[in-house]
């Protein structure tokens, strides 16, 4: 059994592979693009766990390692900061963390939707930001009008 965390931001992901006994099989930092990521999990074993922190992009990468039937866990962040505190706190020490909680089945998971809601709600969000960006839009005109400069 492999279990492995993934420390996930916008642009890269630091990954650390853990095996059964606890010991560090491996740790990499890899580019989010689509490619990098489908060739690590393609490379992964079928009885792999992984576990994520969910942060604003998740189901991104959520989305990819489903497609490979490979266990996923997304982890609430505040209750991992709250079992997993430290000093010093790094990608690192973030993704080897989670592999160790996995591990130990001390994960505190978070919800996970179906895809069908999670799409809605990604619809529902990006009205919401263009609808800001309009109003925002509009009272820049109002301001701007009867100012001559």
């Amino acid at each position: 059994m492999l279990y492995v965390g993934v420390d996930f931001h916008k642009r890269y992901s630091f990954i650390t592979e853990m095996g059964e006994d606890g010991t560090i099989n491996g740790q990499l930092r890899l580019s989010n693009d689509r490619e990098s990521l489908t060739q690590y999990v393609n490379k992964l074993p079928s009885e792999s766990k992984l576990a994520i922190e969910a942060t604003c992009n998740w189901y991104y990468f959520y989305d990819l390692v489903e497609e490979h039937d490979i266990d996923v866990s997304l982890a609430h962040p505040l209750k991992t900061k709250a079992i997993a505190s430290a000093r010093i706190m790094n990608d690192k020490i973030s993704s080897t963390t989670l592999a160790d909680l996995l591990r130990t089945n001390y994960l505190p998971t978070a919800y996970i939707p179906d895809r069908e809601v999670r799409d809605t709600r990604e619809i529902l969000r990006c009205r919401a930001f263009l609808v800001a960006m309009r109003t925002r839009l509009k009272n820049r005109v109002q301001s701007n009008n009867g100012v001559t400069e």
